[in-house]
């Protein structure tokens, strides 16, 4: 043959080949649920050459081979936990598309269990969501896994509706259900309620708990019967990992840091030597302390380069005994360094004379934050099949989240901008310990036909610890020409240089039973429900407050370097205690409620229906010499009784779309910090106020009602849009109290919790998700209006303070909240990339006590991101970036209060209407490796 006709022949072949060859498309399914399959193993063998054609179904269980010619081929499909399927076809020269559906392995798992294992799959999360009698959003574990997120709180914000609200080192840490403030909400951990270790609030901290010990986040919107009635707003439901149906071991150890602290060093102390207990606990109630009772190395900031942030879990779990004994164990610790740099401005009232009219926010203040936190946690589920009608679980779970902070600040007058001023350095060191302790005990029982009962008796147990918190002030002058403080002392004011120790203990024991009746009466669907809980709450606070005092002449560079140098000669409350006594207290919170719901289903209509009782008994007690030095009642107990009927109507409309409509009634309890008496002065926290609890608080009442239409196209993909509107009744915010006289006026140096006119709130969501082979999106947006009026102080013309009425969104409401989530997953290449939005509109941060004074966020967009490399089927490297646009957090006021020949630093608004606050928290990144097998 001649090379031109060899060539001839080439060019044919190739053309030919071109011609004849086309593609193969199609879906792998579950052959009994229908459910997509993601990574299902497909091959393709032309019978006359043997050339092999292979893939991986992707993200939707589609899967397609291109540029097969035509012929005869021999198909396999393998997928874990089922039977291979194996098959024969002819392919023509047109494109051909194949659908299989697998059948589960039934041998392969196990005699007890059911045979279909999709926990922790989008696919779960679809099915829970449809079949859910309640507006519910979930994210299952897959999607948790590939995300950016390392706790709770992170994950919390990618539900449609929810934001955060972020500590004060920028994590986040409560969630806000549809703009309602974390108040309105409920925790759960596996549906049951658990105490919370913060000493102010009942609301939980989602960032004591890491995302990787869960098998879905579900947020309930609406309430039926069965559930508890405190949650206005919603209900969040950490469900953990339960045990696998077979062997299960999955460990990852990640390295990060934060960019802010190679820019400007990280504050640390040693705390070796820290007291846990005060000198009066040490040594007795009358003991006289002297500040050699007192460590001074917990009290000298070193500032360095931190080490690496240093991530570890590892989950393991299998079934023993024949499958009748699951096991699930898991560990994980979290230690990183977190910077925050800001400034804001001092919201307080000056009304010095000389000054003018009163000054709101004349103090600047200027802060660097270092802040090391630890997450540590334990996690262990437990269950024993005795039968098809019995089987018992425990679970056990220990968290805990250390935290260990130096704050730096300079505060100076705002209107003082550019000669020589007066600046007070402060600096502060804070030991935090909290740890949430569970312990759940339960069963199911399969008691007569159509007949079940389940139940659960639960120890749990939220610890707080502030052990010897101090506060090191100085004084001095600032030269603007030099650049630098000068003379800078001990504070003069003894009590601005102090120590505290303070703790609280909530004890939580609660019974839970719920018991299922299906007569068939009209159908098999037809249900009555009846249980309760019985829930007794037991709080121990405890507060001892020490400061040196005065001293006088001691200067930096001469007399003292740092706060070991200083000679403090006594403590000017040597027994401790001060006006902040009375936060010694114990506090009782005890309730019984029952339920009675039913379910009817009527053709495509699923009505439930259901009444909850639930009788509530508050009370407290605090020490006799602190409510007669403070006049205020030793003890008070209150009690009343609520009824919370709900309804929840599902129309289906088609296979796969539904019409919920949901309406219940829920409480809000007050805190036991609210109602208790207590003062705590000004500057023992964030706080610029002195706060006060308020015994005569009333709980508040919401009525809610959703519509909600789902279509839900495949097991993955969904469509959602509701609209939701809720009426509050004695919603609780704080203010200024009234005092009687020659008329009723605020005191403006104390602010308590009170009820208020009723409260509105209305939106409208959208979700929607969908896969295509190798790609994925998922975006969310909430549009929400709210409205509530509360009490504000005007300063009159002649210095006088009156109070008028203004309304105002509720505060933490956000118009606009909104999440986009794009996500490649190759699982041939075993390539995993997301990157995720999210955008959070303008809210009121902070409520001013003064008429047109709110501080509002401005809108805050994040981007987080995340790839993972696959090495085989065991090992993954992957990478991890959050806040990659350093996205500050900022506060304005929309009207200018400074004087304007003497606008505030830093406030570059033409309109004079600049920030009044500014925190930035710096980009994290993070490398690491994870084994599963």
């Amino acid at each position: 043959m001649s090379f031109k006709n060899f060539l001839n022949f080439l060019l044919f072949f190739i053309i030919s080949g071109s011609l004849f060859a086309s593609n193969v498309w199609g879906v792998i399914t579950d052959a009994a649920s229908g459910e997509l399959m993601t990574g299902a193993n497909i091959t393709y063998k032309n019978v006359a050459t043997g050339n092999l054609y292979q893939t991986v179904s992707g993200l939707d269980g589609s899967y397609v081979l291109r540029h097969m010619p035509a012929g005869e081929y021999q198909v396999s499909v393998s997928y874990v936990g089922y039977l291979t399927k194996q098959e024969s076809l002819t392919k023509t020269q047109e494109d051909l598309t194949y659908d299989i559906a697998l059948e589960v392995d039934d041998e392969s798992l196990g005699e007890v269990l059911i045979v279909s294992d999709n926990r922790g799959t989008d696919a779960q999360a679809r099915a829970l969501e449809r079949q859910s009698a309640n507006v519910l959003n979930i994210i299952s574990a897959k999607q948790i896994e590939l995300s950016p997120d390392i706790t709770v709180a992170n994950v919390i914000q990618r539900v449609s509706g929810l934001s955060i609200e972020r500590n004060s080192s920028g994590d986040p840490q409560y969630a806000i259900i549809r703009g309602m403030d974390k108040r309105y909400n409920n925790t759960l951990i596996n549906g049951i309620k658990i105490p919370s270790p913060d000493n102010e609030n009942r609301f939980v901290p989602l960032d004591i708990f890491p995302a990787v010990f869960l098998e879905r986040l579900e947020v309930y919107k609406s309430l039926t019967a069965n559930m508890e009635a405190d949650a206005i707003g919603g209900t969040v439901n950490m469900v953990m990992k339960d045990a696998p149906v077979k062997e299960y071991l999955d460990a990852d150890i990640q390295l990060g840091v934060n960019h802010l602290n190679f820019e400007r060093g990280f504050d640390t102390y040693d705390r070796s030597g820290l007291n846990k207990l005060s000198p009066s606990e040490r040594f007795g109630e009358d003991y006289r302390a002297t500040p050699e009772d007192f460590p001074t190395e917990n009290m000298i900031q070193e500032r360095r380069t931190p080490m690496p942030d240093v991530f570890a879990n590892i989950s393991y779990g299998n079934r023993y005994f024949d499958n009748k004994l699951g096991v699930m164990l898991g560990g994980s610790f979290q230690n990183s360094y977190r910077p925050t740099s800001n400034y804001f401005y001092d919201p307080s009232v000056d009304f010095r004379e000389g000054l003018g009219n009163p000054l709101i926010m004349q103090e600047l203040i200027e802060r660097e934050t270092s802040a090391q936190f630890q997450r540590i946690a334990f996690h262990s589920k437990l269950d024993y099949q005795f039968n098809d009608d019995n089987k018992l679980d425990l679970y056990f779970g220990k968290y805990y989240l250390n935290e260990f902070r130096v704050r730096d600040q300079e505060r100076r007058e705002s209107f003082v901008a550019t000669n020589n001023y007066a600046v007070y350095p402060i600096t502060r060191f804070s030991n935090i310990y909290q740890d949430i302790t569970t312990i759940d005990l339960g069963g199911e029982h399969r008691l007569a036909d159509y007949f079940d009962l389940d139940w659960n008796a639960i120890y749990s147990l939220a610890n707080n610890d502030r052990p010897d918190d101090g506060v090191f002030a100085r004084a001095g002058n600032y030269n603007v020409e030099q650049g630098r403080l000068l003379n800078e002392i001990v504070y003069f004011q003894g009590a601005n240089n102090s120590r505290a120790w303070e703790r609280n203990r909530d004890d939580d024991i609660s019974l839970y039973f719920n018991v299922s009746f299906q007569p068939n009466i009209i159908n098999k669907d037809t249900e009555f429900q009846f249980g309760g809980v019985l829930r007794k709450k037991v709080r121990d606070n405890y507060y001892n407050y020490y400061n040196y005092a005065q001293i006088f002449g001691q200067f930096r560079g001469e007399d003292w370097n740092d706060f070991g140098d200083v000679n403090f000669n006594a403590m000017a409350n040597p027994r401790g205690s001060g006006d902040d006594s009375n936060l010694v207290y114990d506090a009782t919170e005890d309730v019984y409620a029952t339920y009675f719901n039913t379910k009817w289903v009527l053709g495509g209509t699923e009505i439930q229906a259901g009444l909850r009782t639930e009788q509530t008994y508050q009370g407290y007690e605090i020490n006799e010499l602190s409510a007669s030095s403070n006049d205020v009642e030793i003890s008070q107990r209150q009690d009343y009784l609520d009824f919370f009927p709900s309804l929840s109507l599902k129309q289906r409309l088609t296979e796969k779309a539904n019409l919920k409509a949901t309406y219940f009634k829920g409480i809000s309890r007050p805190g036991f910090y609210e109602i208790v008496p207590t003062v705590r002065s000004a500057g023992g926290g964030d706080s610029f106020y002195s706060e006060r609890g308020n015994a005569d608080l009333r709980p508040s009442y919401g009525h809610s009602a959703d519509l909600r239409y789902e279509f839900f196209p495949n097991s993955i993909d969904q469509i959602l849009l509701g609209v939701f509107y809720k009426r509050i009744t004695d919603p609780i915010e704080y203010g200024f109290p009234l005092v009687s006289g020659e008329g009723e006026r605020p005191v403006t140096n104390r602010i308590l919790p009170q009820n208020y006119d009723d409260a509105t709130n209305f939106g409208v969501e959208f979700d929607f998700t969908k896969y295509i082979n190798k790609f994925g999106l998922r975006l969310n947006y909430t549009y929400t209006n709210s409205q509530i009026s509360t009490n504000k102080i005007v300063i009159n013309e002649d210095r006088s303070r009156s109070l008028v009425n203004q309304t105002r969104p509720l505060q933490g409401q956000s118009d606009h909240i909104g999440n986009v989530s794009l996500l490649y997953k190759d699982l041939e290449k075993r390539w995993d990339i997301q990157l995720v939005v999210n955008y959070t509109g303008e809210r009121i941060a902070f409520v001013s006590p003064f008429f047109d004074a709110d501080h509002y966020m401005r809108p805050m967009t994040q981007m987080d991101f995340s790839l993972e490399k696959g090495l085989n089927k065991n090992f993954v490297l992957f990478f991890k970036g959050n806040n990659l646009l350093n996205t500050p957090y900022q506060l304005v006021v929309n009207k200018p209060l400074a004087r304007p020949e003497d606008p505030y630093p830093y406030q570059t608004d033409p309109t004079n209407m600049g920030f009044i606050r500014r925190d930035l928290y710096g980009v994290s990144f993070r490398v690491g490796a994870r084994y599963k097998f």
